[in-house]
């Protein structure tokens, strides 16, 4: 065990003033990475802002083998994730961010030891705040590394870096599985934001019943019942079309306060970053005011055609919501919205597809989670 301080140099971001910022397009832009570019899987370049090269100091540029960390945030999953640089980059970074630059050691052994489940779990001990996480000098330079050969950095870099890009790969893989869904749509029922195949349509509000969720409050008070309480993050993971259970349950006290809605249902999450993607209740439950939920569907509509159809809209949807803190979808709009109804033999074509896909994407993610639990199982075995 060593020091890590001993092994690194730490490089603080950087506040730019209001006329530092400038756009993407102008000669002297310097992209800045900030919390939100931090992945597990390396730095992603959505979202950035730009600053004028003038105001950023040599140092401050991201070198290949750096390892960039969210230093503050208000969230504590956020802060202590870090991601390696492979390459050097012609970016910087801001204030709530720092660089852990290694002067010793391999850096991609330094940088899977911020990957790490020890170092996440000891850093989220030592960042807490009253509002705001943050991550000081002196929690990176105390955390202890165990040091080994170069050969057996090498050894260890190369199993994890092994597993890494299986990982990448899979979740390649996932993703343009969803994009082909999407393209079969489009093929199929063309931009039904125009309706360029000119379908009947009707409002939303016409083809089902559309009712708003709601939360009892203090939920605490009304927890330890036997009926299931529907919670966004019940229908995070899994398989992407039914729900069957909740993990909590409230009491029937609470139902008056809630909305009960009926085994087949079409929830759907209508604010805030889930906004946009539906499920089917398999179960009578109660949903808290975070869904929709839509019944008495149509015939004339399959549900899981519906299900589907409303899964393509989550763009549309967020650029019609509301503004104010979070995006958030009434019930008037939704039964204002114009739902496409084409014929219901082509909606079950649809289906079929998304079903064979669905069957692909599970055996992508079973691999997947495989992958991910054995480099978990890794890192802690070589940085216990």
């Amino acid at each position: 065990m060593a020091r890590l301080g001993d092994y690194i140099e730490q490089i603080r971001g950087v506040s730019y003033k209001p006329e530092d910022i400038c756009t993407s397009t102008d000669n002297d832009a310097v992209a800045i990475l900030r919390a939100n570019n931090i992945q597990d899987d390396g730095l992603n370049f959505d979202d950035l802002v730009y600053v004028k090269k003038s105001k950023i100091s040599d140092k401050q540029y991201i070198k290949k083998g750096d390892i960039i960390v969210c230093a503050s945030s208000g969230s504590k999953s956020l802060v202590g994730k870090a991601a390696i640089a492979s390459e050097n980059l012609p970016v910087a970074f801001g204030a709530f961010c720092k660089v852990v630059r290694p002067k010793k050691l391999i850096p991609s052994y330094i940088g899977y030891f911020f990957q790490s489940p020890k170092y996440r779990s000891t850093i989220s001990e030592l960042s807490g705040g009253a509002n705001i996480n943050n991550i000081r000098n002196e929690h990176i330079d105390e955390l202890d590394i165990i040091i080994v050969s170069e050969k057996e950095q090498e050894s260890i870099v190369n199993q994890l870096d092994a597993l890494s890009k299986l990982i990448v790969l899979r979740k390649q893989q996932l993703s343009k599985l969803d994009e082909l869904v999407k393209s079969r749509f489009i093929e199929l029922f063309g931009d039904i934001n125009v309706n360029d195949k000119g379908w009947d349509i009707q409002p939303l509000g016409e083809l089902c019943t559309i009712v708003r969720g709601g939360s009892p409050r203090p939920i605490e008070k009304y927890l330890g019942g036997d009926i299931p309480w529907i919670k966004i993050g019940d229908a995070t993971d899994g398989e992407n079309i039914y729900l069957h259970s909740t993990k909590e349950h409230i009491i029937q006290a609470g139902v008056s306060k809630s909305r009960m809605v009926k085994a087949g249902s079409l929830i759907f999450a209508n604010c805030g970053v889930s906004l946009g993607f539906a499920r089917i209740i398999t179960f009578d439950g109660c949903i808290h005011d975070g869904w929709l939920a839509m019944e008495d569907i149509d015939e004339r509509l399959d549900k899981v055609f519906l299900l589907q159809a409303l899964n393509q809209m989550t763009d549309h949807f967020r650029r019609i919501a509301p503004a104010g803190t979070q995006p958030n979808l009434n019930t008037a709009i939704m039964k204002a919205y114009k739902q496409i109804i084409p014929p219901v033999e082509l909606q079950r074509e649809f289906i079929a597809f998304v079903e064979q896909t669905d069957k692909s994407k599970l055996a992508i993610q079973q691999s997947l989670e495989k992958l991910e639990t054995l480099k978990k199982a890794l890192m802690q075995k070589y940085f216990r």
